[in-house]
């Protein structure tokens, strides 16, 4: 399989805005298919939970209490990107609270290189920002959806967008 052909879409839940990961997901495309493979966790913060990050997905420290910390899920992770390019709707978001983790785990990070915007690709095709406003105007189907949002939903809403939106021949 080419470098070209898989691209990982990761989407984050924070208990913090850009920190602390509680829930992670990442889905695996090959080539112009959404695969069937796909890595998700929930995931112990070292810190409080900020009110707004609790509006958005509705986890609760509590429904926590007995994940593993980010630092005992790093490898599995690392194993499913592999070092394939990595995708995710706002990716200055995913990045940085990834790059956080990564530190405080005191493994290097991935290179910002490694990472396609979908909501850059949304806007240069004169979609709104949100994702899920996004993928509503381009066809894509968010009915299904609880209003709160999770990790593994919206990794799945950007990988759709970004095969929407991206030529069947992607570098």
């Amino acid at each position: 399989m080419k470098q070209s052909d898989r691209h990982v879409v990761i989407d984050i839940e924070t208990a913090q805005s850009y920190d602390h990961i509680i829930e992670i997901a990442a889905v695996e495309i090959i080539g112009k298919t959404i695969s069937s493979r796909s890595f998700v966790r929930r995931i112990k913060p070292r810190s409080a939970m900020s009110p707004f990050c609790y509006a958005v997905h509705r986890i609760s420290l509590a429904d926590l209490e007995k994940e593993p910390y980010f630092e005992h899920i790093i490898h599995d992770l690392i194993d499913f990107v592999g070092d394939d390019r990595i995708v995710a709707h706002n990716y200055t978001y995913e990045y940085n609270t990834l790059r956080r983790e990564f530190e405080r785990a005191a493994r290097p990070t991935y290179s910002r290189e490694r990472f396609l915007c979908t909501m850059a690709l949304a806007k240069g095709a004169g979609l709104p920002g949100k994702l899920r406003h996004a993928c509503a105007q381009a066809g894509i189907s968010i009915d299904h959806l609880r209003e709160e949002h999770d990790a593994l939903n919206d990794a799945l809403l950007a990988a759709h967008l970004f095969l929407k939106l991206t030529p069947a021949e992607r570098s």
